[in-house]
């Protein structure tokens, strides 16, 4: 009898059992194999082109800057100039939902003076320091303002501040104390502290007081 073989009684002669082995069928060991995998690298040029089709046998190129991938909304707000020693905090203009000034409040206990711009690029958009400076404040516990950066520049013989409220938590990217280039990543666009919506908070101040940055900066974007 074969090593395994299970015995089954199909039928029976001068009432003994008649018994008929079932064999299982052989089992194989399979070894698995891993093939590496190598990762896809590719290098982009400073502009990236497509090509969209208008009409007929006409197409129309489209160029975008270079970093503009992780940009959900962008708008004609503002000109930024990559190699000005001033900046926007974003590399292209974007949306800005709230301005300068006087406002209705968006909140019982909101001020009805809003002393920057709430600008829109969409959640996680890299903010950049708009001029070489010092971090004089940095904190993922800023209260209204939630994480939140200030850095002191010297621009034009001035002191001036930037500030940059509402950032992602976790995004943070800059310490008290630091030295910054412009360009810098501050932190991620984000929804914390008292904020109604995923935006970057951004205030100018020279001497102390908060200016409106449509304003200020224009001047001193060299685009």
């Amino acid at each position: 009898m074969l090593a395994g073989a299970v015995m089954l009684p199909v039928a029976s002669i001068a009432g003994l059992p008649l018994l008929i082995p079932l064999t299982p069928e052989p089992v194989f060991a399979v070894e698995a194999t891993r093939t590496p995998v190598r990762a896809q690298s590719f290098t982009t040029p400073d502009t990236v082109t497509g090509t969209v089709m208008v009409r007929g046998d006409y197409a129309v190129a489209v160029t975008a800057p270079v970093g503009t991938e992780s940009y959900a909304h962008t708008a004609d707000t503002f000109t930024n100039d990559p190699a000005s020693a001033v900046q926007w905090p974003f590399t292209v203009g974007v949306p800005i939902s709230s301005t300068f000034g006087y406002r209705t409040p968006p909140c019982p206990s909101c001020s009805n003076f809003h002393a920057g711009l709430d600008m829109t690029p969409g959640i996680g958009t890299p903010i950049q320091a708009i001029a070489d400076g010092v971090v004089t404040t940095a904190t993922e516990q800023g209260g209204a303002y939630g994480v939140y950066v200030v850095i002191r520049h010297e621009i034009d013989g001035q002191v001036v501040e930037s500030a940059y409220a509402h950032m992602r938590e976790g995004s943070l990217a800059l310490t008290p104390g630091q030295t910054v280039r412009v360009g810098q990543m501050v932190g991620r666009v984000g929804d914390s502290g008292r904020s109604f919506g995923a935006h970057l908070h951004f205030e100018i101040r020279t001497g102390g007081e908060a200016v409106d940055p449509l304003a200020w900066l224009p001047a001193r974007v060299r685009s």
